[in-house]
């Protein structure tokens, strides 16, 4: 059976520098492109800007792509991700760890977080939950990355993917979709301040794999000076 596999996680084991001003800690308000791509079995079938709609045929059935993003299809990254962030380096900018905290205070998971690895090309991955939940109409657990770049000075995010994935199992206005499924939208973030948490109550800082950690004892496999080519 296929399933939707994410985008790799930066390894540990990298052999880069990062680079003297690494830090890229700030609050930033995301913005979203609406735009839509969506892929069956990892083969791109439609892509649609902003206010357009496409079909997809699937085992002779059409399906409306703009029924994805409706109450009665599953659920599309924008109308799921969060639109304030603040952006943390829970052991500073000498190390690849990075959170992202939900800043949407009318949201109703303000203060949790997504935890992620930041590379030497200040490019970061996170997940965005491995127990995400598809909705009533997909059976299967969806997986959902974040990806993006932060731009030299750190004010702003650039080229962000958000994507969610199922495996087979969804229904989509009355069609069972046999192959993976998975929904991508673009997205920018541009920096609106210092680092300031006090709107939420914060969870506690996270690895990559959504596990605490202590902010106050950095484990030395994150460190840059671990990751240097010989």
């Amino acid at each position: 059976m296929h399933r939707f596999t994410p985008l790799a996680l930066v390894a540990l084991t990298g052999c880069f520098e990062l680079p003297a001003t690494n830090d890229v800690a700030g609050n930033f308000e995301v913005q979203y492109a609406n735009n839509l791509r969506v892929y069956l079995d990892d083969t791109l079938v439609a892509e649609v800007a902003d206010g357009e709609d496409a079909d997809i045929e699937y085992d002779g059935e059409i399906i409306t792509v703009s029924t994805l993003c409706s109450d009665e299809g599953v659920e599309c990254p924008s109308e799921t991700f969060w639109s304030q962030v603040a952006v943390d380096q829970p052991w500073g900018p000498d190390y690849m760890l990075l959170n992202f905290v939900n800043l949407d205070v009318e949201d109703e998971n303000a203060g949790a977080r997504l935890g992620g690895l930041l590379d030497e090309n200040s490019a970061f991955t996170m997940l965005s939950g491995l127990a995400l939940s598809g909705n009533e109409h997909c059976a299967a657990i969806g997986v959902g990355v974040v990806t993006g770049t932060f731009n030299a000075d750190a004010t702003a995010i650039e080229s962000g993917i958000i994507a969610y994935g199922w495996a087979a199992g969804c229904d989509i206005d009355g069609t069972q979709i046999g192959a993976s499924l998975r929904i991508e939208t673009d997205y920018t973030a541009v920096r609106t301040g210092d680092y300031d948490v006090s709107s939420v109550t914060p969870e506690e800082p996270i690895d990559e794999e959504g596990e605490v950690v202590d902010p106050e004892e950095p484990e030395e496999g994150y460190a840059a000076e671990e990751n240097t080519a010989i």
